[in-house]
């Protein structure tokens, strides 16, 4: 397989990857709404037609709760049949937005490397190092499918093929 080959696959990869990990945020929040009755009612009528600038009102749908703050509240009304590995999806989530990926020479595969924030002695550690091979892309794609099916269960929705 030539390079540019493989390059091309590992950005569809990447690309699945990160639409999953936006649609699990974004039903996870649905879902938190669903359960109070009158957010939902509100959340379909304003945030279609919101202009920036515009005021709505705080719920789970529009507050600043973090992919992790998220998932733990979806988690605790979820039923349990519908419950996500949470610790799992933001670790992979985190690794993708604050890592650094790269390939040189004949390396086979790109690396993800994510590093700890905090230095000492000039010295930050290593908090993730993985080869992101094929292997490494498909469990994370089923992880994440498994999940977004998960949500949507518990959200009752209808999940539709683009076409």
């Amino acid at each position: 397989m030539s390079d540019k080959a493989r390059f091309e696959r590992h950005a569809l990869n990447l690309g699945k990857l990160t639409g999953n990990l936006q649609t699990i945020e974004m039903a996870a929040r649905l879902a938190i709404v669903k359960l109070d009755k009158a957010a939902g009612e509100r959340v379909q009528a304003q945030l279609p037609q919101v202009r920036v600038g515009d005021l709505v009102e705080s719920n789970a749908f529009t507050n600043k709760d973090d992919l992790n703050q998220t998932l733990e509240k979806y988690n605790k009304r979820a039923p349990l049949v519908c419950r996500v590995d949470r610790k799992v999806i933001v670790a992979l989530r985190d690794g993708l937005a604050h890592g650094r990926v790269f390939g040189v020479g004949t390396m086979k595969h790109l690396r993800l490397l994510k590093f700890s924030r905090k230095a000492t002695d000039g010295r930050v550690a290593v908090e993730l190092a993985i080869d992101m091979t094929d292997e490494w892309f498909q469990e994370n794609i089923r992880l994440l499918n498994e999940a977004v099916a998960k949500i949507t269960s518990a959200l009752d929705y209808e999940i539709r093929e683009f076409s």
